[in-house]
């Protein structure tokens, strides 16, 4: 927000840099992973925070200073890669793998950021990057918005949402009922073993990042990469939703991971039945079935309804209790 970086700079309040790491994932050939460069906002916060305390922190994610230009040295095994920040203050770690990693279990791949000041290290931050144990029966990927976590993107205006994302601590949120059960079930898939990937979607800024996790982390969801998007404003205005942040992102986990097959959730508030319908015709032999969620306007559950009987041939579910999915589940061999 200019008002308040112009303050902070007429006050000489400069806020330390850092960088941000936001996870990310790997296969045998290649690793993928973002950070981004901006000064640090100080925020500080516990269970007990009260609405008021949430709206300041909630503010401080949001009026992230950015940096451009910014030197960044990314190490991982014995590879490293020099990236410079841009506008908005990301870099984007997208190389090839020297050597396949030998691993029978999900492996996570530390990876090194070191903001650089001619040769000095001035700050130095580790991320985890997934990649899937080889032993994979199958991929889940998941929205997250009102399908594990109750956002309110449907209610009138989108009030619900704005309370919640901007008022909530993480910790006092709550997932969908049954949403864990039927995630964890997955994670072991018919094996038993918890060895199957999850990813994490959502149309949520980068900004809360670590919002997310902590709320996935707090609930014992499988975990995974978290990928969400930047709120910048794009130009000129994307033609359709194959342009946008959803189905780019599961369009690039499905060619980073062509011999896995994919099941993808989502729900009816907004258009997830829309992009993975859209996914499934262009992967046909990567999707195993798609779950939908129900939410509770009529109206958006009767359009997925449509939707699903004009693609019999799809495997969709529209989910309105959870021991529904589970059961379908059991009975497709995707869990015990």
């Amino acid at each position: 927000m200019p008002v308040f970086k112009y303050i902070s700079k007429r006050l000489k309040w400069n806020d330390p840099v850092i960088v941000m790491p936001y996870g990310g994932y790997a296969s045998d050939q290649v690793i993928h992973a973002q950070a981004r460069v901006l000064e640090d906002e100080g925020i500080r916060h516990s269970e007990t925070d009260s609405a008021l305390r949430n709206l300041y922190n909630s503010f401080k994610r949001f009026e992230s200073d950015e940096k451009k230009g910014m030197k960044v040295k990314a190490k991982w095994g014995d590879q490293e890669k020099v990236l410079i920040s841009d506008k908005e203050g990301y870099v984007y770690l997208d190389e090839a793998l020297n050597e396949p990693l030998s691993h029978d279990e999900t492996l996570w791949i530390p990876v090194t950021y070191q903001l650089m000041e001619g040769s000095e290290i001035i700050y130095q931050t580790t991320s985890q990057v997934m990649k899937p144990s080889p032993n994979a029966e199958f991929g889940v990927i998941s929205d997250l918005d009102d399908t594990v976590i109750q956002t309110g993107v449907s209610s009138t205006l989108k009030w619900r949402l704005l309370v919640n994302s901007l008022m909530r601590h993480s910790h006092n949120r709550m997932p969908l009922e049954g949403a864990q059960e039927f995630y964890k079930l997955l994670h072991r898939g018919r094996s038993g073993y918890a060895t199957n990937p999850f990813f994490y979607l959502s149309n949520s800024p980068w900004n809360i990042h670590n919002y997310l996790c902590a709320f996935l982390k707090k609930y014992d969801f499988p975990t995974g990469p978290v990928l969400l998007r930047d709120i910048g404003i794009s130009w000129p205005r994307k033609k359709s939703f194959m342009e946008g942040n959803k189905y780019l992102k599961v369009k690039h986990i499905l060619e980073t991971y062509p011999s896995i097959p994919f099941i993808l959730i989502g729900d009816a508030a907004e258009i997830d039945a829309d992009i993975y319908l859209k996914i499934a015709r262009t992967f046909p032999k990567q999707i195993k079935a798609i779950y939908i969620r129900a939410v509770k306007k009529q109206s958006l559950i009767k359009r997925v309804e449509n939707m699903i009987e004009a693609n019999t041939d799809i495997k969709v579910m529209l989910v309105r209790e959870n021991q529904e999915a589970i059961e379908h589940a059991r009975e497709n061999g995707f869990i015990r």
